[in-house]
């Protein structure tokens, strides 16, 4: 299979890093990577425009685990192309939009960790491109990220936020919580490292389903950052 040499040395680069914990992406000649390495390498050549981005390696191998390897194929192309537009891309234009728009929706829906986040000058940005990028794989529990995976994959981008202010509200909601992680080190790496009672199904999908965000109000938002965007 033929392509840019620089794109397919940085595919054969990441496969190790790609959960190797797992046994199926453990070994080089195993069929987890030997499958992982043509996906991406077939999206790199499906869409040269858009090529290979690191972040894309951790989608598609959960894809890999639940689905066969042309699927995984079609459905990554889906998640780049069409869920996910602008994130894979030089300079991640819609990642950078998407952030401004956590941004604001955290200070409608949780108002004490906004202004606690903004003491600290932590911009979504800081924390939630892995969450975003990689859709939550290499966060959340296997069993949960199962359930998020489905609800992406039928109400589209919505859900990563309606996720991320959960995580936020579990981990900071509350004035203890925030009391704990006073200062930007203590948060950031609280956001790095997330409790694993938050990141399982029980833990998160309560929170999560409290949070009621529609089409509309994301539409909204969105189209207020980007009035934003256009007076700087």
């Amino acid at each position: 299979m033929e392509g840019d040499e620089r794109t397919m040395d940085e595919i054969q680069r990441d496969l190790h890093r790609t959960f190797p914990e797992y046994e199926m992406f453990s070994s080089p000649l195993g069929y987890g990577q030997v499958d992982l390495r043509r996906i991406l390498k077939c999206y790199a050549l499906y869409n040269p425009e858009t090529g290979y981005c690191q972040a894309m390696a951790p989608v598609a191998a959960t894809l890999l685990q639940i689905m066969p390897a042309e699927d995984a194929f079609w459905v990554l192309t889906a998640i780049c192309d069409d869920y996910l537009p602008g994130y894979y891309t030089k300079g991640l234009p819609q990642l950078q939009s998407d952030a401004d728009i956590l941004h604001e929706l955290l200070k409608k829906f949780q108002p004490a960790i906004y202004e606690h986040l903004e003491r600290q000058k932590i911009h979504p940005l800081m924390y939630m491109t892995e969450w975003f990028m990689c859709v939550y794989s290499r966060t959340l529990e296997w069993s949960c990220l199962l359930r998020i995976l489905d609800m992406f994959l039928c109400e589209g981008v919505k859900v990563l936020f309606r996720v991320a202010i959960a995580l936020l509200t579990l981990v900071l909601g509350k004035p203890e919580q925030r009391k704990l992680h006073p200062e930007l080190m203590d948060i950031t790496q609280l956001l790095r490292r997330l409790p694993d009672e938050v990141i399982s199904a029980d833990g998160l999908l309560p929170e999560l389903l409290k949070i009621k965000l529609s089409k509309k109000e994301l539409t909204r938002v969105h189209e207020e950052v980007v009035r934003k965007a256009a007076g700087r």
